[in-house]
C-alpha cells in the first residue's frame, strides 16, 4: 500500500501521541579506553574539549602504567584524550595524603575548573593550613595549574560539585560534619555551600539541613539569579520538612546571597537519593537519582533500586516522575539533555530484566535515553565480567548525537579491553541508535512583518518524514521549507523527524527545538497625517478642481469637505464649483489602530484654497 505524504505526517503525529517506543539496545560503541595502573584508579567526571578531545578527572592510587608520578597515597589524576581516545597527556596533582577530585567543569574562557577535597599539607596543597580542605583548581588545556584555592570549610568537609557563576566566581556544594559549637550547625552531616568571587575569595558560606545527615550533590545557577541544588537527607527538622521516611532526595532553592527560598523532599518510605539536576528550556527542573521506594512520590519501581527521574515546576511541585530499571540494583549518577530536547541518564545496573537488557555480568554501565515526558527511547548495557560503574556522561560539542561516558571498570573482557589491574578509568564514546538526530538551521531570524524564513535540514540518520512546527499554528513537511510570518512576535521553531527502525521493529523519532529563534517586528510606524493637493485652484465658474490624496499612515477612510456644502469620499476625486467665491477645503482621514483597539483620525484644513471668479 502506498502511503501519501499527508498519511505519513498523520501517522507520525499519531505515533508521537499514543505509542510508547520499543526500547532499542543498539547505539553504536565508537571506541573505548582503559587508563590506569596496577592499583585503584577511579574516574568521576569528563568534559569535551574544543579540539574534539576530552578531559577526564578522577583519583589514582597507582604509580605505574599510565601514571608517571605519585605524590603519595591517593592523588588527583587528570588525563587529556584526543578525538579517537588516544592519550595526549596526563597529570597527577596532590600531596602526601589523600587528595580527591569530584568534578571538572568547562569555564567560559575555555579553561577547566576542578573541585574536590584534600587531607594533604604539602606538594600541590602546601597552602592548606587545616586538617581538611576543599579546593578549586583552574587548569588550562595542557593541564597547567593557573590558580588554586584551598578553603578551610568545616571539619570532614567534602565537595561533590563546583560550577562557574554568572559573576565570574565559583560555587561549590558538598557536606560537612561540623563542630556542635558553631551556631549554624544543625547536627550530623550538613549540606555545605560555598560561594567565591572571581579571585577565589569566599563571599559566603552556608550550612543547610536538620539534625540528621544531609548531603549536597549538584548545584546550578538559574536564570534570573540564585541557585537550585539537589542532594539527599534523612532529616525532618531545621531547614528540612516533608521527609517521607529514611532518606529522601532533597531539592532546594537559594538566592544570590545563599538564603534558602524554598525546599522540597522527594521520595517514599524507603531510600531515595538525588544526584543530578538540569534546568529545562521552560525553566522547570529535572532531577535524576535512584530509589527503592514504591510509594509517596515514587511509582512504578521495578524492584530493588531503580533510576528515578522527577520533573518539577519552578515552585517545587512535581509535574511527572518515572522509574527505569529491572529487579536488581540500578543507580543513576548523571543526567544530561540531548541536542533534540530528550534526556540521557547514566549510572550502573545489575539487572537483566525490566528495562535492562544485555548485562555482561556484575554491574554494567547503563545508559538510556527518554523523552521529555519520560517515555524510554533506547538503552544500552556496557561492560565486561567485572564491575563497571558509570559516573558521568556528556554530549559532544558537535551536537551530532554522540556522547562520552566515564567511570571505572574492574573488567577485562566483553566491551572492556586493556585493563591495567583492579579499577581503571574507563572511557566510552558512543552514538545514539541509528544515528537519528534532528537538526536544522533557519534564516533570516529577525525582520519586519511580513517576514519569510527558510529552514535547511541538517538532520542525520536518513529520516523518512520531516515536519516543521513554525510556532504560529503552521506545520510544514519536507526538508527545506519556507514560511512567511504575517504578524509581529517571537516564535519557536521545531523539527520532528521519524523513520522505521528495522533493528527494533518500531518507529523512532527525534525532535530539535529552537526556542524564540524568530523575532518579527512591526513595520516602523508612519504617523497618520492628512495631506492633499488640488488643481487648478483658481478660475472662472463653473470651475472643475481635481483633488489628489498625499496623506501618510495608510488611512482607511477619507472625506473631502469642499466648502460649498458638498462632500466626497475616497482618496482622489474631482469637484465642480458652480458659483463665484473663496472656498475652504478640509480633508478628514481615519483608520483602525489595532495596537490599542481604537479609531484614530487626522484632518487638514486649507483656508481660501479655491478662488472661483464670475464671468
Amino acid at each position: 500500500m502506498k502511503i501519501t505524504q499527508a498519511g505519513m505526517v498523520a501517522l507520525f503525529l499519531v505515533l508521537c501521541a499514543f505509542v510508547t517506543p520499543v526500547l532499542a539496545d543498539s547505539p553504536g560503541l565508537l571506541w573505548q579506553k582503559s587508563l590506569g595502573g596496577s592499583s585503584e584508579d577511579n574516574a568521576f567526571s569528563i568534559q569535551p574539549t574544543d579540539d574534539g578531545g576530552y578531559i577526564v578527572v578522577g583519583d589514582t592510587m597507582s604509580s605505574n602504567g599510565d601514571i608517571t608520578y605519585s605524590h603519595g597515597m591517593m592523588d588527583i589524576w587528570v588525563v587529556k584524550l584526543n578525538a579517537a581516545g588516544g592519550k595526549e597527556w596526563q597529570k597527577t596533582i596532590g600531596g602526601s595524603m589523600d587528595d580527591a577530585v569530584t568534578c571538572v567543569e568547562r569555564l567560559s574562557d575555555g579553561t577547566y575548573l576542578l573541585s574536590g577535597y584534600t587531607w594533604s599539607h604539602n606538594g600541590d596543597f602546601s597552602d592548606n593550613t587545616k586538617p581538611y580542605a576543599i579546593f578549586n583548581i583552574q587548569i588550562d588545556t595542557y593541564g597547567k595549574i593557573l590558580w588554586k584555592r584551598c578553603y578551610p570549610g568545616r571539619s570532614s568537609s567534602f565537595v561533590n560539585d563546583g560550577k562557574e557563576t554568572p559573576d565570574g566566581g565559583m560555587i561549590m556544594i558538598g557536606q560537612a560534619y561540623s563542630d556542635p559549637a558553631i551556631p549554624d550547625y544543625h547536627g550530623g552531616y550538613d549540606v555545605l555551600v560555598v560561594k567565591s568571587d572571581m579571585n577565589g575569595t569566599i563571599t559566603w558560606e552556608k550550612l543547610l539541613g536538620g539534625t540528621g545527615d544531609d548531603f549536597g550533590d549538584n548545584i546550578l545557577p538559574v536564570p534570573g539569579g540564585g541557585y537550585i541544588a539537589i542532594g539527599y537527607t534523612n532529616s525532618n527538622n531545621g531547614d528540612v520538612s516533608g521527609n517521607h521516611g529514611s532518606y529522601d532526595a532533597w531539592l532546594f532553592r537559594l538566592d544570590d546571597a545563599g538564603t534558602l527560598l524554598w525546599q522540597k523532599c522527594l521520595g517514599g518510605s524507603l531510600y531515595d537519593e538525588g544526584r543530578e539536576i538540569v534546568v529545562t528550556p521552560e525553566g522547570e527542573y529535572a532531577v535524576m537519582g535512584f530509589t527503592n521506594s514504591n510509594d509517596g512520590d515514587v511509582h512504578g519501581n521495578h524492584g530493588s533500586f531503580d533510576y528515578w527521574w522527577v520533573k518539577i515546576s519552578t515552585n517545587g511541585s512535581i509535574i511527572n516522575q518515572k522509574c527505569f530499571g529491572g529487579s536488581d540494583y540500578d543507580n543513576a549518577y548523571d543526567l544530561e539533555r540531548t541536542p533534540d530536547g530528550n534526556y540521557v541518564a547514566f549510572g550502573v545496573s545489575y539487572s537483566k530484566d525490566g528495562d535492562v537488557t544485555g548485562n555482561h555480568g556484575d554491574g554494567d554501565y547503563w545508559v538510556m535515553e527518554f523523552d521529555k515526558d519520560g517515555s524510554a527511547l533506547w538503552q544500552k548495557s556496557l561492560g565486561g565480567p567485572g564491575l563497571d560503574q558509570g559516573q558521568c556522561i556528556k554530549p559532544d560539542l558537535s551536537g551530532k548525537g554522540m556522547f562520552s561516558l566515564t567511570g571505572y571498570s574492574y573488567a577485562n573482557g566483553g566491551d572492556v579491553t586493556g585493563n591495567h589491574g583492579l579499577a581503571d578509568f574507563w572511557i566510552v564514546h558512543m552514538q545514539i541508535p541509528a544515528g537519528l538526530h534532528a537538526d536544522f538551521t533557519v534564516g533570516p531570524v529577525n525582520g519586519t512583518a511580513p517576514l519569510t524564513v527558510k529552514c535547511t535540514d541538517k538532520s542525520t540518520g536518513n529520516p523518512t518524514t520531516l515536519v516543521y512546527n513554525f510556532g504560529d499554528g503552521t506545520n510544514v513537511t519536507g526538508p527545506n521549507p519556507t514560511h512567511t510570518y504575517r504578524f509581529p512576535g517571537v516564535y519557536t521553531i521545531s523539527q520532528s523527524i521519524m523513520k522505521y527502525d528495522t533493528t527494533t521493529n518500531s518507529v523512532i523519532g527525534s525532535t530539535a527545538t529552537k526556542p524564540g529563534v524568530i523575532t518579527v517586528n512591526k513595520v516602523p510606524g508612519v504617523p497618520l497625517v492628512a495631506k492633499f493637493n488640488a488643481s487648478p485652484v483658481t478660475g472662472t465658474a463653473p470651475l472643475k478642481v481635481s483633488f489628489t490624496d498625499q496623506s501618510t499612515g495608510s488611512p482607511m477612510f477619507l472625506n473631502y469637505d469642499f466648502g460649498d456644502g458638498m462632500n466626497a469620499t475616497g482618496p482622489n476625486t474631482a469637484h465642480i464649483y458652480q458659483f463665484p467665491g473663496v472656498y475652504n477645503v478640509t480633508l478628514t482621514i481615519m483608520k483602525y489602530d489595532g495596537s490599542n483597539g481604537s479609531v484614530v483620525g487626522n484632518a487638514s484644513v486649507r483656508n481660501g484654497l479655491v478662488r472661483v471668479n464670475g464671468k
